[in-house]
């Protein structure tokens, strides 16, 4: 078989066997489009996107748009907020305070994956609104109808490709699982989940309100994180404090990454398009018998490459027995 299921780690195998020819290339083979290029650098890996928005140029709505591609340079921490340098001078003075500091994210903070990416909050309590927690549950299950995605295999010329989606999540679906669970799985060991209170018109009434009640009873300074312009008038008539920050406008050109950011790109990628093409070998993030949220399935053309990868790849799960036994 020339497939091969692996943990999102184990791309950096196939990345390392591909740079050898000296670039990586990812496509989205739905659209025929080169995304970007990476070669490898001092500090990682070079990257240069390719795409632009006129190459997202289908508009089914299950088909990923120019925003899903610059959000998942957001959500590997390739780019961030525009008004970052605010938010750190803010976190200084936060830092001064006797009382001490927790953070609330909005929903759009753990689509953002800011948190994980941004070590200058590594060590904070993290609150967390039932609200919030349900809208990404909720988010979670939606799955395929047959007939539905061969409407969207109809619009591409390779549609054939998406077949491995059947009967599997939507890309709002995979958006949620793949990205703001995996992010809420990367901090749960400070989370603190807090019950509804009170009651509002909307999610954000009802979120703003629950964080407000928690604040009055904790000894820390809870500060609201949100990314949503809208919400900021509900938190601001609560008399919550709260940090807005600026979704990123500068346009997507050449990046200096690490190499767990290039893996997370391509991942995000993989797991919000449904697929990626590196360098000719497909990069599934949905499968039919995914089971675990960092599962990947690679479908290679070339046995040369699939050979060298397998042998690679047994060596470390191997070594890595070895080092846990």
């Amino acid at each position: 078989m020339n497939e091969v299921v692996i943990q999102k780690p184990e791309l950096q195998i196939l990345v390392n066997l591909l740079q050898d020819d000296g670039v990586v290339r990812v496509n989205f083979p739905i659209y025929d489009t080169l995304l970007f290029t990476a070669r490898p650098s001092e500090r990682g890996y070079r990257i240069e996107v390719k795409a632009e928005k006129r190459d997202f140029y289908v508009r089914h709505p299950e088909l990923p748009s120019y925003s899903d591609f610059y959000e998942a340079f957001i959500s590997s921490g390739v780019i961030t907020y525009d008004n970052i340098a605010e938010f750190e001078r803010s976190l200084e003075l936060y830092r001064t305070l006797k009382k001490g500091v927790v953070f609330a994210p909005d929903t759009n903070i753990f689509y953002h994956r800011f948190i994980s990416n941004y070590r200058s909050l590594d060590g904070y309590q993290i609150v967390v609104a039932e609200d919030v927690k349900n809208e990404i549950e909720g988010a979670m299950n939606y799955k395929y109808r047959s007939n539905y995605l061969h409407e969207i295999m109809s619009t591409v010329r390779n549609g054939h490709l998406l077949r491995e989606l059947s009967n599997r999540r939507t890309k709002k679906s995979r958006k949620a699982a793949y990205i703001a669970l995996k992010e809420f799985e990367a901090l749960k060991d400070r989370v603190i989940i807090v019950e509804r209170y009170g009651e509002g018109h909307n999610n954000d009434e009802l979120i703003v309100k629950t964080l407000k009640h928690y604040d009055e009873m904790s000894p820390a300074l809870l500060i609201f994180l949100t990314a949503d312009l809208a919400i900021t008038d509900v938190a601001r008539m609560e008399g919550l404090e709260y940090f807005y920050f600026e979704y990123p406008t500068a346009k997507l050109g050449n990046h200096e990454v690490s190499a767990y950011q290039l893996r997370t790109l391509i991942f995000n990628l993989a797991a919000v398009f449904g697929l990626v093409e590196v360098n000719g070998t497909l990069v599934y993030g949905e499968f039919g018998g995914k089971k675990r949220l960092n599962e990947l399935k690679l479908i290679f053309r070339d046995e040369r490459l699939q050979r060298e990868f397998l042998f690679h790849l047994n060596l470390c799960r191997k070594l890595e027995k070895i080092m846990e036994g």
